[in-house]
């Protein structure tokens, strides 16, 4: 079969490679008709998380089932499937509790495995034209509709993209009245900001970025684009709150302290850009820094963007070891709140699908390019380069551009 494999830093080549087998008879094969480009990709892309050299990546598939073990009772061939990046056993004692993109089964002696990534149990990418997916009952959300339908770029984002956004918004507890500060407008910066906006109730949503179509398309789902290569964003978000504040009244003595936001999301990690120099170069401590200063005291934190234990090639010393800067006085004496983590995949990704069918949500509206495997290494240089409108990469299998 075709697939998208790492070739060495910056480089990944389409090549013909052993299609995957049945392994258990809790496994089913699926023949992929969608498969994403995340950001994440890009870090293992630049060599950030670990060799992965010769390696097929990717982990957002969705596809048709070809065929079924034996031990599989609620899928079967020909359904259309999605499942998500993190791999579940669905019995173990993570499993149980909803902790799925923590499962103790998947990559014994740690916690949590995934299709694609560098340590996280040896599983095959799914950029590729077939993959297979063990204890598929536990991971197979069932579709409805047929391959290239309207939800093809909505069902994908399934996998990943969609319901780690939705967590976002989780882990910083958005709730109908909050104001929010999202920094990153990727694919889950976006879907962060959307999810915010249209379901759960915020007033008002600013995404901090640079890239002019990622802060375009967070103006058209309704968020206040931050653009920090025109000044602190902190700054910046401060001076659109005190215009919104500006000809209403306080209605709680000393409310005009509160000149933050409710709520922030760190959709970056440990790649962020330091808009503080001339020069765009990594700071994984910028953003925390930025968040500490904007959060309203009792706010809330959420933090989704990837850090590592081991980056190759750190910015500093304390970088190298996974650790970060962080403004703990800030964020002790504002009461804020922080969570952070991997989604748990299985408790939002059945109501988010469930949206889509109704024609509440359709985050495919995010996806910029939909191409064929021989046009992935172009795009994936575009997208690391933050060139041409590169946002949301859907490849087609069985598209030959």
């Amino acid at each position: 079969m075709r697939a998208i494999v790492l070739n060495g830093s910056r480089e990944v080549v389409v090549k013909t490679v052993d299609a995957p087998t049945m392994e258990a008879p809790t496994d089913v094969l699926l023949r992929l008709t969608s498969t994403a480009i995340c950001g994440t990709d890009l870090h293992i892309y630049e060599g950030r998380m670990g060799n992965f050299s010769g390696n097929v990546i990717g982990h957002e598939p969705l596809g048709i089932v070809e065929e079924v073990g034996s031990a599989v009772v609620n899928v079967k061939v020909g359904d259309r499937v999605t499942v998500p990046t993190h791999i579940c056993c669905g019995f173990c004692l993570n499993c149980v509790r909803g902790f799925t993109d923590a499962c103790l089964t998947v990559n014994p002696g740690t916690t949590g495995g995934a299709y694609g990534y560098p340590g996280m149990g040896g599983y095959m990418g799914s950029q590729a034209e077939y993959a297979r997916i063990p204890f598929a009952d536990a991971n197979c959300l069932k579709l409805p509709g047929e391959p290239g339908d309207e939800w093809e770029n909505d069902f994908v984002l399934l996998a990943d993209c969609f319901p780690t956004a939705w967590h976002a918004t989780e882990l910083a507890g958005v709730s109908p009245g909050d104001s929010v500060a999202i920094f990153g407008a990727g694919g889950i910066g976006l879907l962060a900001a959307y999810s915010a906006l249209r379901f759960r109730g915020a007033t008002v949503v600013y995404v901090v970025d640079y890239v002019p179509e990622r802060l375009q398309k967070a103006g058209e789902i309704g968020a206040v684009p931050i653009d920090f290569t025109k000044g602190d964003p902190v700054e910046q978000i401060k001076a659109e709150q005190s215009k919104r504040r500006k000809g209403a009244k306080s209605t709680y003595r000393g409310e005009e302290a509160m000149s933050g936001v409710d709520c922030g999301i760190d959709a970056i990690g440990f790649q962020a850009h330091d808009w503080t120099k001339k020069n765009i170069i990594e700071n994984p401590n910028i953003v925390i820094s930025a968040l500490g200063k904007i959060i309203n005291p009792t706010g809330r934190l959420g933090i989704v963007g990837v850090f590592v234990n081991n980056d190759p090639a750190p910015v500093s010393d304390l970088a190298g070891k996974g650790e970060v800067v962080v403004p703990w006085a800030d964020l002790f004496k504002k009461d804020i709140v922080i969570k952070m983590g991997r989604d748990h995949d299985l408790r939002y990704n059945r109501h988010l699908r469930d949206l889509i069918i109704a024609g509440q949500a359709k985050p495919g509206m995010i996806v910029s390019h939909r191409i064929g495997f021989d046009a992935a290494p172009a795009a994936f240089r575009k997208f690391d380069e933050r060139k041409d409108g590169y946002i949301k990469i859907v490849l087609d299998p069985q598209a030959k551009a």
